[in-house]
């Protein structure tokens, strides 16, 4: 394990989430009154890949927390954006999220946008060039990422876009203590999950396509550790919402499949449960990984926080290692991925590794 870079930040994502809490609430604190201060009608989270993923995570706090009145908040991939954007006015914010601070098209939001709307960088990366064009920067806590499929700043990121919520809204201090307890659940599952993917990864390793599936903020935790299980053990695998789950993917769901159904205790979950159980009588092996609401076939525990919308930072971190442990187990070695320059090639020079 002393060599594994990977596990070795999986496991350092609690501590990750904490020092974003001590260390970015008073610039979410300032980022939330700039954004009072318009007043704001729309909230654009953007991002690419885990920075979407997290943009989306994010909305489904918004969601719990927002009077009829208040500002929408809505995810969209930051290429998508950039070039079908839709009209902005003065009083809109785009909130951009990229660890690396470099991600060329939410930089290419910012620079054309710059003193037209407000600007907020979420960022791992202090000087990086998307604090630079920001009105306003959360940087996220935890140290730097030392590896090319991060899950500790997809925590500390969320972290951040979290508290800029929370600040917004004016949420009650119980909710970022509940941050805080999600740290310490965190380290509880990891550790859990080292101890029985052992005997787990053997029965799911070699099945070549995977479907994940989960209800509210389980969803965006899904579309994570579906890209997770595609860039560390290269094989098939979708993220679905729990609903559309029953359409598609279920064509093809059989004893060739691996599906992981993805708690948060939340209303969603039942219609989880209901679409982990066809998967497992159509003769798919089946992951859980929450709370178990029911026993349907293999469960990775997570425990279900006092708000759901916190839940994919238990989720994520469990699903990456579950993919680090796939990926070895088929003779792979996540740490120096073969498709790093397939996506420097496409000017995806953000990547950890990848030549500037």
């Amino acid at each position: 394990m002393a060599d594994e870079l990977i596990p070795r930040e999986i496991y350092e994502v609690p501590a990750a989430i904490r020092a974003t809490l001590a260390e970015t609430r008073v610039a979410a604190r300032r980022a939330a009154e700039a954004i009072r201060a318009r007043p704001s009608r729309r909230i654009y989270f953007i991002g690419n890949g885990t920075s979407y993923y997290s943009s989306l995570a994010a909305t489904y706090l918004a969601r719990s927390l927002a009077a009829p009145e208040d500002a929408l908040v809505l995810a969209r991939p930051a290429g998508d954006f950039r070039y079908f954007t839709p009209a902005l006015s003065p009083y809109d914010v785009i909130v951009g999220i990229s660890a690396s601070g470099e991600f060329r098209d939410v930089l290419a939001v910012f620079e054309r946008h710059r003193g037209q709307c407000l600007l907020v960088g979420i960022t791992h990366v202090p000087g990086s060039s998307l604090a630079r064009l920001a009105d306003v920067t959360l940087l996220s806590g935890g140290g730097p990422s030392r590896v090319p499929v991060m899950t500790k700043t997809y925590a500390s990121t969320l972290t951040a876009a979290y508290l800029l919520l929370l600040e917004f809204y004016g949420a009650p201090d119980p909710y970022v203590a509940e941050l805080a307890v999600a740290a310490d659940q965190c380290t509880e599952a990891i550790t859990q999950a080292d101890r029985l993917l052992p005997e787990l990864v053997p029965l799911v390793a070699p099945f070549e396509h995977a479907f994940y599936f989960g209800a509210g903020s389980g969803y965006a935790a899904a579309l994570e550790g579906a890209l997770k299980m595609k860039e560390m053990a290269l094989l098939h695998a979708e993220g679905s919402e729990t609903w559309e789950m029953a359409s598609g993917p279920a064509t093809m769901v059989g004893i060739h499949t691996l599906c992981v159904a993805l708690y948060t205790g939340g209303p969603g979950d039942a219609a989880t449960v209901d679409g982990a159980q066809h998967a497992r009588r159509w003769g798919a092996r089946v992951v859980e990984i929450g709370p178990r609401p029911a026993p349907v076939d293999l469960h990775l525990p997570a425990a279900a926080l006092g708000h759901d919308a916190f839940a994919p930072l238990l989720l994520v971190s469990v699903e990456a290692l579950l993919a680090y442990r796939v990926a070895r187990a088929r003779g792979l070695t996540p740490d120096t991925p073969t498709w790093r320059d397939r996506y420097s090639s496409q000017g995806m020079t953000h990547i950890i590794g990848a030549p500037e």
